[in-house]
């Protein structure tokens, strides 16, 4: 299901929200009438927490795609609900890392749509819009958000980083990375542990990328030193870690014996062992697969 290369997305989201308004016993009108904020209800969260614990990448990416046209109907009946909305940003941007590896433009897309729904969630607080709006950089305002807006943080810097990654080739992608390197900072400082330490994996990947002489903090010793400390938080049982590191620091510094050994060890470890994120490593076996197969055109 490829959301937004559906000609039709628009009537599609109308029909989805007429629906949504008509059924239910007026359940979802009347929350929004009544001015009850839809990311509170227990229920969505439930609904996280089952796609993260799915059994397998398959029903993950199909459960994704099930639910995030669901979820973009709601946040749009409730366009100021920032818990919504960075709801919807995660939801788009795991999406989109379940495709890049077939599919990089359409996740280019699921990527794009993430960042607006996060950028959305984090100008809910008012300081850091009046901050943008007067031409003030992100760098700047992120140290204005606080816990509430953690989870936008993260997944709106993920979104806009991984977004850069699929288009390193273009210059001014790195012009953008302290945004997005801003944002992901400023929620590990709220939790670093949040999501099995999904931000160090980020920064890991991120520091790999930029040589030292850049001097924004990248370099081979700073990347392993951040997946380390990634790798620490879950026991080493967030197998999107060894594969983050594989792919980005080992093909990096052209150790390719890591890259196997790393790799290979995702394929024999037991997804299950990762409480709440069951289907993240199957995810993450999926990828090392992949990886392994295309190994001769990463060295």
């Amino acid at each position: 299901m490829k959301i937004t290369r559906l000609k039709g997305f628009k009537l599609l989201l109308t029909i989805v929200l007429a629906l949504a308004m008509m059924t239910g016993s007026g359940c979802v009108k009347t929350a929004v009438k009544t001015g009850v904020h839809l990311s509170a209800v227990p229920v969505m969260d439930l609904m996280m927490e089952s796609l993260l614990d799915s059994p397998s990448s398959t029903l993950l990416k199909d459960g994704m795609a099930s639910n995030v046209l669901l979820v973009t109907a709601l946040a749009e009946m409730d366009p100021e609900n920032q818990g919504l909305l960075s709801k919807t940003c995660f939801l788009y941007t795991s999406y989109g890392m379940m495709v890049e590896d077939e599919d990089p433009a359409y996740a280019v897309e699921l990527y794009s749509i993430a960042k607006e729904y996060g950028m959305r969630s984090l100008m809910t607080d008012k300081k850091f819009a009046k901050g943008l709006e007067e031409g003030k950089k992100i760098p700047e305002l992120t140290p204005l958000l606080g816990k509430k807006y953690m989870e936008a943080l993260c997944w709106t810097g993920l979104a806009y980083g991984l977004y850069l990654m699929q288009n390193m080739d273009d210059p001014m992608a790195l012009m953008d990375m302290p945004d997005c390197v801003a944002m992901v900072q400023r929620s590990m400082e709220l939790d670093e542990k949040y999501m099995f330490g999904v931000g160090k994996a980020f920064m890991g990947g991120y520091y790999a990328m930029l040589p030292e002489f850049l001097g924004l903090g990248g370099g081979p010793d700073a990347s392993a030193a951040m997946f380390e400390e990634a790798r620490a938080i879950s026991g080493g049982k967030f197998l999107l870690v060894d594969v983050f590191e594989a792919r980005f620091l080992s093909t990096y510094v052209d150790d390719r014996d890591r890259f196997e050994s790393l790799l290979n060890s995702v394929l024999e470890a037991d997804s299950s062992a990762l409480s709440g994120g069951e289907g993240l490593n199957d995810l993450a076996k999926v990828k090392a697969k992949y990886y392994l197969s295309i190994e001769d055109s990463l060295f």
